[in-house]
Protein backbone atom coordinates (compact mmCIF):
# COMPACT_ATOMS: atom_id res chain seq x y z
CA UNK A 1 0.00 0.00 0.00
CA UNK A 2 1.08 3.80 -0.84
CA UNK A 3 2.85 5.10 2.74
CA UNK A 4 3.23 2.11 4.55
CA UNK A 5 6.24 0.24 6.14
CA UNK A 6 6.53 -1.96 2.89
CA UNK A 7 5.81 0.88 0.68
CA UNK A 8 9.10 2.89 2.29
CA UNK A 9 11.37 0.20 1.49
CA UNK A 10 11.03 0.10 -2.31
CA UNK A 11 10.49 3.75 -2.26
CA UNK A 12 12.39 5.57 0.74
CA UNK A 13 9.21 7.63 0.45
CA UNK A 14 9.89 9.33 -2.70
CA UNK A 15 7.00 9.71 -5.00
CA UNK A 16 6.68 8.92 -9.04
CA UNK A 17 4.20 10.15 -10.95
CA UNK A 18 2.00 7.16 -10.09
CA UNK A 19 2.18 7.73 -6.96
CA UNK A 20 1.06 11.25 -6.85
CA UNK A 21 -2.19 10.47 -9.12
CA UNK A 22 -3.14 7.76 -6.11
CA UNK A 23 -2.33 9.90 -3.27
CA UNK A 24 -4.62 12.95 -5.06
CA UNK A 25 -7.55 10.04 -5.68
CA UNK A 26 -7.66 7.87 -2.61
CA UNK A 27 -6.30 9.48 0.06
CA UNK A 28 -6.01 13.72 -0.67
CA UNK A 29 -9.38 14.48 -1.81
CA UNK A 30 -11.22 12.20 0.80
CA UNK A 31 -9.47 14.20 3.54
CA UNK A 32 -10.07 17.15 1.34
CA UNK A 33 -13.60 16.32 1.97
CA UNK A 34 -13.10 15.40 5.77
CA UNK A 35 -12.00 18.75 6.58
CA UNK A 36 -14.63 20.43 4.30
CA UNK A 37 -17.55 18.50 6.80
CA UNK A 38 -15.43 19.14 9.93
CA UNK A 39 -16.13 23.17 9.30
CA UNK A 40 -19.45 22.19 10.20
CA UNK A 41 -18.99 19.67 12.49
CA UNK A 42 -19.42 20.52 16.53
CA UNK A 43 -17.07 18.14 18.76
CA UNK A 44 -19.26 15.88 20.60
CA UNK A 45 -21.51 16.35 23.85
CA UNK A 46 -20.93 13.48 25.50
CA UNK A 47 -18.59 13.33 28.77
CA UNK A 48 -18.19 10.02 29.07
CA UNK A 49 -13.90 10.50 29.18
CA UNK A 50 -11.96 11.94 30.77
CA UNK A 51 -7.42 12.25 30.61
CA UNK A 52 -7.52 10.50 34.68
CA UNK A 53 -9.25 7.27 33.19
CA UNK A 54 -6.65 7.02 30.13
CA UNK A 55 -4.25 4.32 30.89
CA UNK A 56 -1.00 5.25 30.19
CA UNK A 57 1.49 2.35 29.48
CA UNK A 58 4.43 3.06 32.16
CA UNK A 59 6.70 0.11 30.73
CA UNK A 60 10.52 0.47 29.87
CA UNK A 61 10.14 1.05 25.97
CA UNK A 62 7.77 3.66 26.35
CA UNK A 63 10.08 5.49 28.35
CA UNK A 64 12.85 5.13 25.67
CA UNK A 65 10.17 6.27 22.87
CA UNK A 66 9.31 9.50 25.25
CA UNK A 67 13.13 9.95 25.67
CA UNK A 68 13.78 9.90 22.00
CA UNK A 69 10.84 12.11 21.24
CA UNK A 70 12.31 14.71 24.33
CA UNK A 71 15.82 14.66 22.98
CA UNK A 72 13.93 16.84 19.62
CA UNK A 73 13.63 19.73 22.42
CA UNK A 74 10.40 20.94 20.23
CA UNK A 75 7.94 21.53 22.69
CA UNK A 76 5.22 21.59 20.02
CA UNK A 77 5.93 18.11 18.56
CA UNK A 78 6.06 17.16 22.12
CA UNK A 79 2.58 18.41 23.13
CA UNK A 80 1.19 17.54 19.37
CA UNK A 81 2.60 13.82 20.26
CA UNK A 82 0.67 13.48 23.49
CA UNK A 83 -2.28 15.12 22.32
CA UNK A 84 -2.68 12.29 19.66
CA UNK A 85 -2.58 9.60 22.11
CA UNK A 86 -5.26 11.26 23.82
CA UNK A 87 -7.75 11.93 20.66
CA UNK A 88 -6.95 8.80 19.63
CA UNK A 89 -8.20 6.83 22.40
CA UNK A 90 -11.27 9.22 22.89
CA UNK A 91 -11.96 7.74 18.74
CA UNK A 92 -11.86 4.09 19.87
CA UNK A 93 -14.08 4.38 22.11
CA UNK A 94 -16.60 6.20 20.45
CA UNK A 95 -16.12 3.76 17.73
CA UNK A 96 -15.75 1.22 20.11
CA UNK A 97 -12.54 -0.42 18.75
CA UNK A 98 -10.06 -2.51 20.32
CA UNK A 99 -6.27 -1.56 20.34
CA UNK A 100 -3.03 -2.34 21.51
CA UNK A 101 -2.33 1.19 24.04
CA UNK A 102 1.50 0.48 24.29
CA UNK A 103 1.64 0.28 20.57
CA UNK A 104 -0.51 3.00 19.50
CA UNK A 105 1.49 5.02 22.41
CA UNK A 106 5.02 4.65 21.31
CA UNK A 107 3.51 5.21 17.70
CA UNK A 108 2.11 8.19 18.86
CA UNK A 109 5.10 9.56 20.68
CA UNK A 110 7.23 9.02 17.92
CA UNK A 111 5.36 9.95 14.37
CA UNK A 112 6.95 12.97 14.53
CA UNK A 113 10.41 12.83 15.54
CA UNK A 114 11.95 13.05 12.33
CA UNK A 115 10.28 15.82 11.43
CA UNK A 116 11.46 17.99 14.38
CA UNK A 117 14.43 16.50 14.45
CA UNK A 118 16.17 14.70 11.44
CA UNK A 119 19.50 12.95 11.89
CA UNK A 120 22.05 12.78 9.49
CA UNK A 121 22.69 9.07 9.36
CA UNK A 122 19.04 8.42 8.07
CA UNK A 123 19.93 11.05 5.08
CA UNK A 124 18.83 8.45 2.53
CA UNK A 125 14.98 8.24 3.77
CA UNK A 126 13.12 10.61 1.52
CA UNK A 127 10.06 11.04 3.59
CA UNK A 128 10.31 12.06 7.49
CA UNK A 129 8.13 8.93 8.62
CA UNK A 130 10.27 6.74 7.31
CA UNK A 131 13.14 8.13 9.25
CA UNK A 132 10.49 7.62 12.31
CA UNK A 133 9.72 4.54 11.41
CA UNK A 134 13.48 3.14 11.39
CA UNK A 135 14.04 4.93 14.58
CA UNK A 136 10.87 3.33 16.28
CA UNK A 137 12.27 0.63 15.16
CA UNK A 138 15.54 1.02 16.54
CA UNK A 139 13.93 1.30 20.22
CA UNK A 140 12.03 -1.69 19.86
CA UNK A 141 15.36 -4.01 18.97
CA UNK A 142 17.26 -2.77 21.93
CA UNK A 143 14.06 -4.07 23.98
CA UNK A 144 13.45 -7.23 21.95
CA UNK A 145 10.09 -6.21 20.84
CA UNK A 146 7.46 -8.99 19.11
CA UNK A 147 8.44 -8.08 15.51
CA UNK A 148 4.30 -8.03 14.50
CA UNK A 149 4.20 -5.18 17.07
CA UNK A 150 7.35 -3.38 15.62
CA UNK A 151 6.01 -3.61 12.27
CA UNK A 152 2.61 -1.87 13.38
CA UNK A 153 4.24 0.95 15.05
CA UNK A 154 6.19 1.37 11.77
CA UNK A 155 3.29 1.07 9.89
CA UNK A 156 1.23 3.61 11.30
CA UNK A 157 3.96 6.04 11.28
CA UNK A 158 4.39 5.45 7.75
CA UNK A 159 0.92 5.44 6.99
CA UNK A 160 0.05 8.64 9.40
CA UNK A 161 0.91 11.20 6.29
CA UNK A 162 -1.44 9.59 3.95
CA UNK A 163 -3.91 12.26 5.34
CA UNK A 164 -6.67 9.39 5.28
CA UNK A 165 -7.18 5.73 5.44
CA UNK A 166 -10.10 3.73 4.25
CA UNK A 167 -11.43 1.84 7.74
CA UNK A 168 -13.32 -1.11 5.62
CA UNK A 169 -9.71 -1.64 4.75
CA UNK A 170 -8.95 -4.62 6.35
CA UNK A 171 -5.35 -4.78 5.66
CA UNK A 172 -4.74 -1.73 8.17
CA UNK A 173 -4.52 -2.30 11.93
CA UNK A 174 -6.51 -0.20 14.41
CA UNK A 175 -3.23 1.31 15.43
CA UNK A 176 -2.73 3.00 11.86
CA UNK A 177 -6.29 4.16 11.32
CA UNK A 178 -6.01 6.03 14.93
CA UNK A 179 -2.55 6.93 14.02
CA UNK A 180 -3.94 8.79 11.32
CA UNK A 181 -6.99 9.94 12.39
CA UNK A 182 -5.66 11.46 15.64
CA UNK A 183 -3.25 13.40 13.74
CA UNK A 184 -5.66 15.13 11.39
CA UNK A 185 -7.65 15.64 13.95
CA UNK A 186 -4.90 17.83 15.37
CA UNK A 187 -3.70 19.17 12.60
CA UNK A 188 -6.87 20.13 10.71
CA UNK A 189 -9.57 19.47 13.04
CA UNK A 190 -11.35 16.25 11.21
CA UNK A 191 -13.22 13.33 13.35
CA UNK A 192 -14.48 16.68 15.89
CA UNK A 193 -17.44 14.35 16.39
CA UNK A 194 -15.69 12.47 18.13
CA UNK A 195 -13.86 14.27 20.72
CA UNK A 196 -16.63 15.82 23.38
CA UNK A 197 -15.97 19.67 24.27
CA UNK A 198 -15.21 18.57 27.84
CA UNK A 199 -12.32 15.56 26.82
CA UNK A 200 -10.73 18.93 24.79
CA UNK A 201 -10.80 21.23 26.67
CA UNK A 202 -9.27 18.96 29.25
CA UNK A 203 -6.55 17.79 27.21
CA UNK A 204 -5.72 21.07 25.66
CA UNK A 205 -5.11 22.66 29.43
CA UNK A 206 -2.29 19.85 30.06
CA UNK A 207 -1.43 19.69 26.60
CA UNK A 208 -1.96 23.20 25.27
CA UNK A 209 -1.78 24.13 21.20
CA UNK A 210 0.42 27.47 21.76
CA UNK A 211 2.17 28.42 18.50
CA UNK A 212 1.30 25.12 17.36
CA UNK A 213 0.44 25.92 13.64
CA UNK A 214 3.16 28.47 13.26
CA UNK A 215 4.91 25.89 14.70
CA UNK A 216 4.09 22.39 12.76
CA UNK A 217 3.89 25.05 9.22
CA UNK A 218 7.21 25.64 9.56
CA UNK A 219 8.45 22.43 10.43
CA UNK A 220 6.32 21.30 7.40
CA UNK A 221 7.91 23.84 4.67
CA UNK A 222 11.32 22.64 6.18
CA UNK A 223 10.72 18.95 5.37
CA UNK A 224 9.47 19.70 1.74
CA UNK A 225 12.65 21.35 1.15
CA UNK A 226 14.36 18.85 2.14
CA UNK A 227 12.01 16.13 0.68
CA UNK A 228 10.96 17.64 -2.22
CA UNK A 229 9.25 14.63 -3.82
CA UNK A 230 7.70 13.26 -0.68
CA UNK A 231 3.76 13.14 0.53
CA UNK A 232 4.75 16.43 2.59
CA UNK A 233 5.89 18.32 0.00
CA UNK A 234 2.98 17.14 -2.39
CA UNK A 235 0.29 17.73 -0.03
CA UNK A 236 1.30 21.33 1.21
CA UNK A 237 1.14 22.12 -2.56
CA UNK A 238 -2.49 21.13 -2.29
CA UNK A 239 -3.67 23.11 0.22
CA UNK A 240 -2.16 21.12 3.25
CA UNK A 241 -0.92 24.46 4.83
CA UNK A 242 -4.30 25.85 4.52
CA UNK A 243 -6.31 23.16 5.98
CA UNK A 244 -4.23 23.69 8.98
CA UNK A 245 -4.25 27.47 9.02
CA UNK A 246 -8.24 27.04 8.82
CA UNK A 247 -8.61 24.18 11.61
CA UNK A 248 -11.37 26.26 13.63
CA UNK A 249 -12.12 23.20 16.32
CA UNK A 250 -8.62 23.79 17.64
CA UNK A 251 -7.41 26.98 18.15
Amino acid sequence: MLGDRAWMTLTQGKLNFKDKITLLKKFMLPATFNFAKSQFNVTSTSHHLTRQEIKIPDTAIVKDALFELEQTHCQATILHSWRCYFWGVAIAQSKQWQFDDEIFLIASLLHDVALADPKTEYQSCQCFTFESALRSESICHRHDYPAHKSQKISDAICLHMNGYLDEKDHRLAKESLLLQQATAYDAIGSEAQYISHHYQTEILKHYPRTQFKTRFQDLMLQEAQRHPHARPAFMNAFGLKLMIQFNHQLK
